[in-house]
């Protein structure tokens, strides 16, 4: 059980659930017991199996096992459904939710056993079907699982299952096929419940990890901190975090204990972490409960809320620093929480501590569950979160994201293609800039969930899974290698693909004439695009091309790219061309900071931001920062030629005008000049105020701001 099962379905948007308070009935460490029955006319909440029976009672199986269905409480839901489907296992409804808690527990073989009998029941809805393919290809039946996957298409198109089909076909390629990691369950630290989140602190030869198996106080000589209150989901306790040392050869030493009580106080779950740089401080995972409007309106309409909380429950992030006596300082939270709107949780720190990565469902996200990233501003606080990306965030959900030593980020993804459930992905980049996810393959992914994984060093680390064979629910595996996968660096050669395309078709143009030239090396080459429009060529990461296309019978083009922006070993680019025979394109109008896909002869950059003293002409410190980045355009482009033209407002004689908007014009070309531009491709000229951009005419009474937007400097490209 993971992320959004784990923690009580915490990135769920709509995950709501019943949520007792204990403080109220644990007066002085006393805590709950399975055997003690307490019904909601003595006290007001249990979330015991005595609570179930007790609502049995009152309103039978079905109604009992409803409202633990809608609080989450899948484990508790789970034993009365099965009640009824032993009545009568035609019971479509019991047969459909019954398959539903055990998928949520990860219960797989229990699950598929019941969605096979309800896919063969009258009236089964499209999401039966969708989920039993799930449940196959978790279980490891691949053709299988195609087939219901072919038969949910013939149903519903509401979920694309293309990429789970291509799992299928991969897993078992990556089978019979896989890749050079030994992995062996750490057996030490399992147990059989869940164990996951396993991460090494090199300053104190230990393993902080996650479990909700409340380790024995009398055996592991910690006074425990939290309450053995169950957790209605899995019917286990809460989820804390535990630390390990790996001298095995010390008998105290070799127990396990809590990482701290300041760390494990929270009264639900808690973890994972990530250590600063340093180990001096750590970020940690913690469920925040609260209440729920919505369901809290829904309860007291029908007299059933007295004294019952009916939250939704949501991820945060809690930071802690280490003291000198040895202990975690009180945990402060981490700015961006909003625990009454999104989830934040399960950190991952940059190698040099400056970014901060974390998974949420925050609005602005690509799908259920992103990765996102703050960085640290030079007053030491998170700047605003910011979205990885589509590269490496898809539809579905992407969690548990973890930095290796090598900056590599590891994460668990549903969205790319992958064996079943979660797969683990390595990615190499930063911020928003990511290469394509690879799969990690077999061995390390498995037809079950895998995730968190940790790496060490470039050879060796802790993983984890709940796959066959394990210990538990959630066990933590340790892998070696000798041959780790390596991800393309764009610090060497990559492959430059050009593809030209009609831009009013869309359809490839072939034998397009293409002129390559690298503009620090002044390196180029000529070819020409094939039948598909499509052309390659070896070119240099980390450098600066412009590619110039020609066709009769269309409008030449001029691209520049920088290959420092590839994240894959093959930087693709798509120039389309405007038909001749068609409308000729409109000249556009840049900014010298707005990306450009392509250029044209016509088109025109504004350089609002060119100011001079009154009645001078010569070039001040601000205005030369922009023209310098000019001069970089210009680079990019080494065929062009523009013309570059000075404007004025209107207040003034017109002759005194044009005469200085002359003189300017000519000054910015001595400028670009004197940076190594050729005077050949320069042409200056001053309009005046022929070419007013608004009404401000003479004799019009404008504003200042209004007389700004004309007197302005312009770049109109005479030829590519």
């Amino acid at each position: 059980m993971k992320f959004n099962k784990k923690q009580q379905g915490l990135f769920k948007k709509d995950a709501s659930m019943i949520i007792p308070t204990f403080k109220s009935l644990n007066n002085g460490g006393m805590f709950l017991r399975k055997n003690i029955i307490i019904t909601l006319l003595l006290v007001n909440f249990s979330i015991s199996t005595n609570y179930l029976h007790a609502q049995q009672d009152q309103k039978g199986i079905t109604s009992a096992a409803n409202e633990a269905f809608i609080r989450y409480e899948y484990a508790n839901a789970a034993k009365l459904y099965e009640k009824l489907v032993e009545r009568n296992n035609k019971n479509l409804f019991a047969v459909s939710r019954l398959a539903y808690c055990f998928k949520e527990m990860n219960r797989y073989d229990e699950a598929e056993k019941y969605y096979q009998m309800a896919i063969s029941l009258p009236g089964v809805g499209n999401a039966d079907w969708l989920y039993y393919g799930d449940i196959l290809k978790s279980n490891g039946k691949y053709v299988a699982a195609k087939e219901i996957y072919n038969e949910y298409k013939q149903r519903s198109d509401s979920v694309n299952v293309k990429n789970r089909m291509i799992g299928c076909d991969s897993a078992l390629s990556w089978i019979k096929h896989p890749d050079g990691y030994n992995i062996e369950n750490v057996a030490y630290l399992n147990t059989t419940k869940s164990d996951w989140g396993a991460v090494y602190n090199p300053y104190t030869n230990s393993i902080v990890f996650v479990s909700d198996s409340l380790r024995n106080t009398k055996k592991n000589f910690f006074q425990k901190t939290f309450s053995e209150s169950l957790y209605g989901w899995t019917d286990n306790n809460f989820q804390k975090i535990y630390t390990q040392s790996t001298n095995r050869d010390d008998a105290f030493s070799n127990r396990i204990h809590e990482i701290d009580p300041n760390i494990n106080s929270f009264d639900y779950h808690t973890g994972p972490v990530v250590f600063s740089p340093g180990y001096d401080s750590i970020y940690f995972t913690v469920t925040h409960p609260g209440i729920d409007p919505v369901l809290k309106q829904k309860a007291d309409k029908k007299g059933k809320s007295s004294g019952i909380n009916y939250t939704t429950n949501r991820l945060e992030m809690y930071l802690s620093t280490f003291n000198k006596t040895g202990q975690w300082n009180k945990p402060e939270p981490f700015p961006y929480n909003n625990p009454n709107a999104y989830s934040v949780g399960h950190a991952a720190m940059s190698t040099d501590g400056k970014v901060l990565y974390f998974t949420s469902d925050m609005p602005g996200g690509i799908g259920g569950l992103d990765i996102w990233y703050c960085e640290r501003l030079i007053t030491g606080n998170w700047g605003l979160p910011k979205n990885c990306g589509a590269n490496l965030n898809t539809k579905d959900d992407e969690a548990f994201p973890v930095i290796a030593p090598n900056g590599n980020l590891y994460f668990a993804s549903k969205g790319h293609i992958g064996m079943g459930g979660y797969d683990l992905f390595v990615s190499a980049g930063e911020k928003n800039k990511w290469t394509k996810p690879i799969n990690m393959g077999y061995p390390l992914n498995s037809s079950g969930d895998d995730f968190y994984y940790f790496a060490k060093d470039d050879s060796s680390g802790f993983f984890a899974s709940n796959r066959k064979g394990g210990l538990g629910s959630d066990d933590i595996y340790q892998f070696v290698t000798t041959e780790p996968i390596t991800i393309f660096h764009p610090n060497g050669l990559l492959v430059l693909e050009t593809k030209v395309i009609d831009n009013a078709t869309k359809q490839p143009i072939a034998d397009a004439a293409l002129e390559t030239q690298n503009t620090n090396s002044d390196v180029q080459w000529k070819q020409k695009s094939n039948y598909d429009g499509l052309n390659w060529h070896e070119a240099e990461a980390n450098s600066p091309y412009a590619i110039t296309v020609c066709k009769k019978g269309y409008y030449s083009s001029i691209v520049a790219i920088n290959t420092k922006d590839a994240y894959t070993d093959t930087f693709r680019l798509v120039i389309p061309l405007d038909n001749q025979g068609g409308t000729k394109p409109t000249p556009r109008v840049y900014k010298l900071n707005d990306p450009i896909t392509s250029l044209h002869e016509g088109d025109k950059f504004r350089l609002n931001n060119i100011h001079y003293d009154f009645d001078k002409d010569n070039i001040r410190p601000d205005a030369a920062l922009i023209l310098d980045t000019l001069v970089d355009i210009l680079k990019q482009y080494p065929t062009m030629i523009i013309e570059l033209s000075s404007h004025t407002d209107s207040r003034g004689s017109d002759q005194y005008n044009y005469n200085l908007a002359d003189r300017r014009a000519k000054s910015a070309v001595a400028y670009l000049i004197r940076q190594g531009i050729d005077r050949k491709r320069l042409v200056a000229k001053g309009y005046g105020e022929m070419m007013l951009l608004n009404r401000c005419s003479n004799g019009v009474v404008c504003s200042e701001p209004e007389h700004q937007e004309n007197r302005r400097t312009e770049v109109r490209i005479l030829k590519l």
